[in-house]
């Protein structure tokens, strides 16, 4: 299920300080908090790496938006290569999808009313697990 946009008159989007994770030695199967908020709030970026000598395999972003929970997920990722979430239709409506390809055609943009978002790696021998979430909060 997409998060739900209602039409009414425009929000003041105020610019928060970037959500950072940047997690040294990362325990494998733990999951690390990026963000987590019930404000309404507008995503407008996110992207996750690893680097790795011994490569971990999944890559995995946790959202819970709006209630709804989203895995995103990369098997086998590069080493410190950044990974980032866009949307693409499907049959069923709307999917995320993650890649390394040039993000100035996709978008990852949207606007729910609550927002948790994690990120995960799993085996391998990982010496650093980082995340960046570029978001604003909306006033009514």
């Amino acid at each position: 299920m997409m998060p739900h946009f209602k039409a009414g008159p425009p929000r003041l989007a105020v610019i928060q300080a970037d959500a950072v994770i940047n997690q040294a030695n990362p325990v494998s199967g733990t999951k690390y908090l990026l963000l987590d908020t019930t404000k309404n709030v507008r995503v407008n970026s996110l992207f996750a790496k690893v680097t790795w000598t011994v490569q971990p395999t999944p890559l995995e972003l946790h959202l819970l938006i709006d209630g709804q929970v989203i895995l995103i997920s990369q098997a086998n990722p590069a080493t410190a290569t950044n990974y980032y979430p866009y949307w693409i239709p499907d049959a069923s409506g709307m999917a995320f999808t993650i890649t390394i390809a040039d993000m100035g055609r996709k978008a990852f943009y949207f606007e729910c009313k609550s927002l948790k978002v994690e990120a995960e790696t799993t085996g391998g021998t990982v010496s650093n697990l980082s995340a960046r979430l570029k978001y604003n909060l909306l006033e009514p």
